[in-house]
């Protein structure tokens, strides 16, 4: 009879924090990192088990939440940044500047908040940080202008943080997702938006957050350890072209 291998958990022994864990992309990274061994401790305005109500948008919070972390866990191996906000759909000329400060405020400043608390701890494990930015950051999208100016700054945040911390064995990069159900958009989902999309995207469907969620887990695990700098697109082909133009066939 033939000895059973057990199979490590990819993250086992892991300590990692997310935010924007309350709902959509950051709660599915919760229960993904969780079944793959990690101890997750969740930040999110709205509050989490795990922490109380969470202001990414103040320092001192942040600063605070990551104290307490070391002091619960004694050490912090990952940091997943999915805490964001989008505003209503309007054209650039109808935008309150205040909406633009306000998707900057918690969607670049966030990160900067939290990658710079949690920076010493991560720094002394050589670990991972994975920021959320979107599709947004790489394609623009009608009447979003404060939510891709915001992404697309996260993009951009990635590639310098990236260079940074490298010196530190620091890895940071940054995951794009396309059409994602989460629980808002499956609220705001029509059959004419939902047609739509499937025709533009190659892979022809929307996806799951537990897609998303796979991707996450592999760049805050030791699987990705050469890999930094990255802002990858994970959006069933959108961003690489369009899909079915009629060209003709070959002769």
């Amino acid at each position: 009879m033939s000895e059973q291998r057990t199979i490590p958990a990819p993250l086992g022994g892991k300590v990692v924090v997310v935010t924007g864990a309350a709902s959509g992309i950051g709660a599915t990274a919760v229960e993904v990192l969780r079944a793959q061994g990690a101890t997750v401790v969740g930040w999110d305005l709205a509050g989490t088990p795990e922490a109380g109500p969470l202001d990414l948008t103040d320092p001192e919070s942040v600063q605070s939440a990551a104290q307490a972390v070391l002091a619960d866990h004694g050490a912090v191996d990952a940091l997943v940044n999915c805490a964001g906000v989008i505003t209503e759909n309007l054209p650039f000329e109808r935008v309150d500047p205040q909406d633009f400060l306000r998707c900057f405020n918690v969607n670049v400043m966030g990160i900067v908040h939290a990658s710079q608390a949690l920076h010493p701890a991560l720094a002394a494990a050589g670990g991972a940080i994975v920021n959320i930015a979107s599709q947004a950051a790489l394609v623009s999208l009608p009447d979003q202008s404060a939510y891709s100016a915001s992404k697309g700054a996260v993009a951009a945040l990635t590639r310098s943080m990236a260079i940074d911390w490298a010196p530190a064995g620091v890895r940071v990069n940054a995951i794009c997702p396309g059409f994602t159900l989460t629980p808002m958009a499956k609220q705001q989902m029509t059959p004419e938006l939902d047609a739509a999309v499937s025709r533009r995207v190659p892979l022809g469907r929307m996806f799951e957050t537990e897609e998303i969620g796979a991707v996450i887990a592999f760049l805050a695990s030791p699987a990705a350890s050469a890999v930094t700098g990255v802002v990858m697109p994970v959006d069933g082909g959108w961003t690489a072209g369009e899909p079915a133009l009629p060209m003709g066939g070959a002769e």
